[in-house]
């Protein structure tokens, strides 16, 4: 597969550690994403139909002569509509998803139950997914006969606002913190990325996605752990001090953290606004912060950027 846009298809290549659970949220298209049981991460291609959704379709008898099944299973944009290469997020641990649309593709995709070009797809859009089946991978492999729903931003069912893309703004987050001091990174075979404390209300699938896709841009083995979670595991190494604590240190591995700041929940000029804390860390003397990080969202657009109130290396 070739690298498109952040993310490299590494299918068979990039491992991510999956939990259960999830949070729910109001959805559009009727229904919960649903992860397929037995992603193994083999390449084995088994296929299962995607699942029936329970509840209401979410569609009219125009949009169901159009798309043929009513029931449609969710989906978050978290990267690639702009290439095609779409990486999609459910709601629980691992529901993670790979669609590709290149240009010659025959997937139809209505955009406001009109037939649209799949240029029109954006990153952070949901989406609704009828017919096709999966692929069992990890992630899981979406082809087949299917067919894409999803509505503009300003529509009552895509009213944008609130955390539209926040995906795309941590996965840049992430990047200026690799970047920085990059003897961190230095033989490193695993990141964790820990975003349990990040605000914004990501789904599980949401974090899952954002591991997966930073781990392929450096093809390495992507994680979802607390530094108490990597101890535990046994990926980290006690240091041999005379401490009445216990300090770690991860020998081949960097962790990376997003966290809110207690009072991050604001407004500026009435738009949201978010405030984060970011740090990498390999050691007690081997790592790097971002403090103070403030995010604005703009009136009907994305979160696209953000500014560092403050720097420091440890």
């Amino acid at each position: 597969m070739k690298i498109t846009g952040r993310v490299a298809f590494l299918l068979t290549g990039c491992l991510l550690l999956a939990g259960c659970g999830g949070n729910q949220e109001a959805d559009p298209f009727a229904g919960n994403g649903s992860t397929v049981e037995g992603q193994n991460g083999t390449g084995q291609e088994n296929r299962d139909s995607l699942p029936a959704l329970e509840g209401e379709n979410g569609g009219d008898d125009e949009e169901e002569s159009q798309g043929g099944e009513a029931e449609r299973v969710k989906y978050r944009i978290v990267d690639g509509a702009e290439s095609g290469d779409l990486v999609l997020a459910g709601e629980g641990w691992g529901s993670v998803y790979t669609l590709f649309l290149g240009d010659n593709s025959e997937v139809p995709v209505y955009l406001d139950g009109e037939i649209a070009d799949r240029t029109m797809l954006e990153d952070g859009m949901k989406i609704g997914i009828a017919g096709g089946y999966v692929m069992e991978t990890f992630p899981g492999q979406l082809g087949g006969d299917l067919e894409i729903y999803a509505y503009s931003r300003g529509t009552e069912q895509n009213p944008g606002g609130g955390y539209y893309d926040l995906c795309g703004l941590y996965l840049k987050v992430l990047d200026d913190l690799w970047e920085r001091d990059n003897g961190l990174n230095s033989d490193v075979q695993h990141v964790s990325v820990d975003l349990s404390e990040a605000p914004g209300e990501l789904t599980d699938g949401e974090k899952s996605a954002i591991a997966w896709i930073f781990g392929c841009q450096h093809q390495v083995e992507s994680l979802t752990m607390t530094q108490e979670e990597l101890a535990e595991a046994g990926y980290l190494t006690e240091l041999e001090l005379s401490s009445k604590n216990k300090l770690y240190q991860w020998e081949d591995g960097v962790l990376f953290r997003i966290t809110a700041i207690q009072w991050e929940e604001g407004e500026t000029y009435s738009l949201p606004v978010i405030k984060f804390n970011a740090d990498k860390w390999r050691s007690p003397r081997g790592a790097y912060f971002f403090s103070d990080c403030f995010a604005v969202w703009p009136e009907m657009g994305t979160w696209s950027d953000y500014e560092i109130g403050g720097e420091a290396i440890s």
